[in-house]
């Protein structure tokens, strides 16, 4: 059940960022265009292309912890023992999903703080802007916890961290 709705979120974090990052890319040459040949430029433009990136790199980073594409260094990690090696991956797992966990609860908390007030240009509430980092932090815990079921439920496997690069690379299309 995790596991489906852990793709589903994924598979509509995907269709998002790429329709922000085509919109953003869209406004901003609109923008280009508006100034230099029609001599008036789009007051909105850049406010909302710095918003889309927002939440574009928060719905990316969720993407890319699904896909096992984050960064980590593995050469201490991976001279250990099997024991030992998936004990470290269940203690990153944890606290991967303790952090997260807070940063859901303090941007949930940020962005409903910012709801008041509106942004200068485009007149939307601050709040929605802030919203994709409790988006964000929420997806990647939904991720994490499809991958703790589905390393539990086959015995390996954790976290997308315990994948090698090869596997990492393969599930990603590179």
């Amino acid at each position: 059940m995790v596991s489906k709705i852990s793709h589903f979120l994924n598979r509509c974090a995907e269709v998002g960022c790429l329709s922000l990052l085509i919109a953003m890319c869209l406004v901003t040459f609109s923008q280009v265009f508006f100034r230099f040949v029609i001599v008036h430029s789009l007051p909105w433009s850049e406010e909302f292309s710095r918003y889309s990136l927002v939440w574009a790199s928060f719905l990316g980073a969720s993407i890319a912890l699904k896909r096992g594409l984050h960064i980590g260094v593995e050469a201490f990690i991976g001279k250990l023992p099997e024991g030992k090696r998936r004990s470290i991956y269940l203690i990153t797992l944890v606290l991967l999903l303790l952090f997260l966990f807070t940063v859901m609860v303090k941007g949930f908390q940020l962005a409903q703080f910012n709801m008041k007030q509106s942004s200068p240009a485009m007149r939307i509430p601050m709040g929605f802007p802030y919203l994709a980092i409790p988006v964000g932090a929420f997806l990647m815990i939904i991720h994490l916890l499809d991958q703790f079921f589905l390393g539990l439920k086959l015995r390996k496997g954790l976290v997308g961290i315990e994948k090698t690069e090869e596997m990492k690379r393969v599930e990603a299309g590179f």
